[in-house]
């Protein structure tokens, strides 16, 4: 791939921002396999596709490794659509960690054609590649009867300046993950409703085992973590016009109550160095009562390969605060899959998106919160997840995290000052108050 002098600079600035502020690590949780998730931390990218055969065009995808469907599915997912086409069409399928995602996607627009085809995105990276022109746009293949059979929240998700640049793929929604037997064991018969009830158990439960943990290190987990925990005492990090509100109450409220958490001891002592996979562990090893976290710890509570807490885990709404009057209040970490605007095959690359998110498809991953509300309300899928009224209440009190086109700078400011607050060395009003200021001046920096 050639770069201009210019573009490569643009493209060094960012990757140096990055560098200094950015470790997104693991940030969207998903669905896929409890091993390859784990294994995914420590393996790099990887390339699961065959040699394409002579004369057939290839269709590229670059795909999240952590999550989203096991690579063995989509192998032969890609070879039911190269059948589909005749064996005139081959899908190679490339993976790549959630930063080196990103990275590549943002160096991919810098090429002609592009180097990617089809690519997995991150729903709050969608403003800046849509602004920066390296998406097609989907606004006219998305035919009617499909909008219909989505929630208007998951098409929002993946939109910018009223158009449609992605098209949703693998729904992750924070849930409360909780121990039925500690709980009990404490006197209690049924999970949380409120969050003040949340904070009563967790007092209560103190005495005989760690509460809770959380995904609090310094990542992009961690300002997941904070968008809901801002949900739940009713409130939002930024306004539709892209200015923060840390300075408002229920941010206020929010990092108020993850230092008294932490000071009152309801919460792991190594919180401050945990990502959402050790949260998970944490949990499946029976060291925590309570955690939140994203799809992919359902399937593994009852699998004794990874769980020792075989029977006891459960999942529940997250709590929002009483005042608010909501059933729950969650995050969404929805990842989507969109076509680059220089893709060399438009027409191949849309139709291998639309075959990749099709209802016929979705219906064979059980493992899966499909995006089509027909399949969610559907018997197979409630046979094969008995708690799916759970997971989609949860969904529809999920707040997205900010939608802007300098969401990456944004959530490194966010990162780096919550992460001060988890570990004392700010105070909760003064990490509200710098991030604030420096938030401030970044959507200034960006709006010039």
């Amino acid at each position: 791939m050639r770069h201009t002098p210019s573009a490569l600079s643009r493209l060094s600035t960012r990757r140096a921002f990055l560098d200094h502020g950015v470790r997104l690590g693991l940030g969207i949780g998903g669905g896929l396999a409890l091993g390859s998730l784990l294994e995914a931390c420590a393996t790099g990218s990887a390339n699961t596709a065959p040699t394409p055969p002579p004369g057939a065009t290839v269709i590229r995808s670059l795909l999240f490794d952590q999550v989203g469907y096991d690579p063995a599915v989509l192998q032969t997912l890609a070879s039911k659509f190269r059948s589909l086409h005749g064996d005139k069409v081959f899908v190679s399928i490339e993976t790549a960690h959630y930063r080196e995602l990103y990275e590549s996607i943002l160096a991919a627009g810098l090429s002609k054609p592009a180097p990617y085809d089809v690519v997995a995105l991150d729903q709050v990276w969608v403003p800046e590649f849509a602004s920066r022109k390296q998406l097609l746009s989907l606004k006219d293949q998305i035919p009617d009867d499909a909008r219909s059979d989505l929630m208007p929240s998951l098409l929002d998700a993946f939109s910018y300046t009223g158009t449609n640049w992605a098209m949703p793929h693998v729904l992750n929604v924070q849930s409360l993950y909780y121990n039925k037997a500690q709980l009990s064991a404490a006197g209690f018969t049924s999970p949380p409703k409120t969050l003040e009830d949340w904070y009563q158990q967790m007092t209560a439960l103190r005495a005989r085992v760690t509460p809770y943990t959380d995904s609090w290190s310094q990542d992009e987990g961690l300002v997941s973590d904070f968008v809901r925990i801002t949900g739940e005492f009713g409130g939002d990090l930024f306004d539709p016009a892209g200015k923060p509100l840390l300075l408002q109450q229920p941010a206020q409220r929010a990092a108020a109550f993850m230092r008294q958490l932490i000071d009152e001891h309801l919460v792991r002592a190594e919180i401050a160095a945990s990502t959402e996979p050790d949260a998970m562990r944490a949990f499946l090893s029976g060291g925590v009562t309570f955690t939140t976290n994203w799809n992919f710890v359902w399937g593994a509570m009852n699998d004794p390969v990874f769980s020792q807490i075989i029977g006891q885990g459960a999942v529940a709404a997250i709590p929002a605060a009483a005042s608010t009057g909501k059933p729950a209040s969650s995050v969404s970490g929805f990842l989507g899959l969109g076509v680059l605007a220089n893709s060399a095959h438009t027409d191949l690359a849309v139709a291998w998106l639309r075959y990749l998110t099709s209802p016929e498809v979705q219906a064979q991953q059980s493992g899966q919160l499909p995006i089509w509300s027909s399949l969610q309300k559907s018997a197979d899928m409630r046979k094969t997840n008995p708690q799916i009224d759970v997971f989609l209440t949860n969904l529809a009190n999920a707040r997205p995290r900010p939608k802007l086109v300098h969401y990456v700078e944004s959530s490194a400011v966010l990162q780096r000052h919550l992460h001060d607050l988890v570990l004392g060395t700010a105070s909760p009003s003064k990490a509200m108050a710098d991030a604030q200021a420096e938030l401030l001046a970044l959507q200034a920096r960006f709006a010039s």
